[in-house]
């Protein structure tokens, strides 16, 4: 137990900090006039400053509700690396897969962000096919007409 201080003191007690002092009172002594209170925590440490805890998750409508449904775009991620074009679609896949973990421990921003992010993914893989298929239609309409012309 690290509180020798007082050893039946529960973990769940106040601390050194939480506790009131007064004008008059002070745990580190007294300052350079012999007013106590005045000193300065050593090494320069500071108490910390209360403030607004963070917030990482969306509250619901109402306590039960269920959070609201982020699609994750995992049929069309793995649609587009089979058939479209693999290297952006595999990061189409990860996106997509991080959707529900971040959903499942209530990081809701995150969640979608990684939508957004697999969604992108997967429309670039369809563009990167599309380009891909239209410049072979091109290749092989200049290799057709070249064979065309120089056999007259």
């Amino acid at each position: 137990m690290t509180n020798m201080q007082d050893p039946g003191q529960d973990w769940g007690g106040r601390t050194e900090w939480q506790e009131p002092s007064g004008p008059a009172q002070s745990q580190y002594g007294t300052g350079p006039q012999g007013q106590p209170g005045s000193a300065q925590p050593p090494y320069g440490h500071q108490q910390p400053q209360p403030g607004p805890a963070p917030q990482y998750r969306q509250p619901p409508s109402w306590p039960g509700a269920p959070a609201q449904a982020i699609q994750n775009y995992m049929i069309p991620a793995i649609l587009v690396t089979l058939f479209c074009f693999l290297p952006t679609g595999i990061a189409a896949i990860v996106f997509a897969s991080q959707v529900s973990s971040k959903t499942a421990v209530g990081d809701y921003n995150g969640a979608v962000q990684s939508s957004r992010q697999a969604r992108l993914w997967t429309i670039v893989s369809v563009a990167a096919a599309a380009v891909f298929w239209v410049l072979i239609f091109i290749i092989a309409l200049a290799a057709s007409s070249n064979t065309s012309t120089s056999g007259a």
